[in-house]
């Protein structure tokens, strides 16, 4: 598989808040990469880097070959970079439909008759055809998770970025969104997924990075990954007992 994101050797913060130190990873196109670690590790401020609200300031970052290191938030969008958001943003005045044609038309670069067939097809995609006409603000969470995604693909992206669409939902909910990036990654979408959920972690992606203190600590099999006595200490706070007596 050739790759479509690169972050090399990335440092990034906010004022003279250093918060990614020296990050480097990369994905595959058609891949789900999963992304866990520690409150404050860094992982949405990767995820702000990627995205064009923060500038690195050492360090490069390429998508499909292209630096976009210094590129602005609307010029990455355009180029194949959607996203979604932990707490759904919809417009909750508006109907389903219309939350997804407004990301295809000004996200994606559509006209209105053109971004039609677009929302109609991320609808389908996450199952909310049959609530095409409702406001978006009479929906169940599970289904303001599923219009963030139909949303972001509306800007018909190259790379979809999940965040925590999986928090707060109950366990079929959990499984639903699960199933529902499955037939994303079959449809040959490539997604970065961070997750607290473990379950979506292990079963649902096909490569995992666990961060910590703004760098890469381990990345590989999803569940070699989670078996690592590194990634034991430092996220899930399981101590070895030799360094406990």
């Amino acid at each position: 598989m050739e790759t479509i994101l690169q972050f090399k050797n990335v440092y990034a913060g906010y004022g003279r808040v250093q918060v990614l130190a020296d990050l480097s990873f990369e994905v595959k196109t058609g891949e789900v990469f999963g992304v866990i670690g520690p409150n404050g590790c860094g992982k949405t401020t990767m995820f702000n880097a990627l995205l064009g609200l923060i500038t690195p300031s050492r360090g490069e970052i390429r998508f499909g070959g292209a630096d976009i290191t210094r590129k602005s938030p609307d010029e990455r969008c355009r180029m194949g970079i959607g996203r979604t958001y932990q707490v759904p943003r919809p417009f909750e005045h508006m109907t389903v439909f219309e939350n997804v044609l407004l990301a295809a038309v000004y996200g994606g670069r559509h006209s209105e008759k053109s971004g039609y067939p677009v929302a109609e097809a991320a609808l389908r995609r996450t199952g909310l055809s049959g609530k095409r006409n409702l406001p978006s603000g009479k929906l169940t969470l599970l289904d303001r998770k599923r219009l963030e995604i139909a949303r972001a693909l509306g800007t018909e992206p190259k790379l979809l970025l999940l965040d925590e669409v999986a928090a707060g939902l109950t366990e079929s909910e959990v499984h639903d969104v699960m199933a529902l990036v499955e037939s994303l990654k079959q449809d040959g979408q490539t997604i970065i997924w961070i997750e607290h959920v473990i379950e979506t972690m292990v079963k649902s992606t096909d490569t995992l990075m666990c961060m910590s203190t703004g760098t890469q600590l381990l990345v590989g099999e999803p569940a070699a990954v989670m078996d690592s006595k590194e990634v034991e200490e430092v996220y899930l706070g399981v101590e070895d007992e030799a360094d406990v007596c």
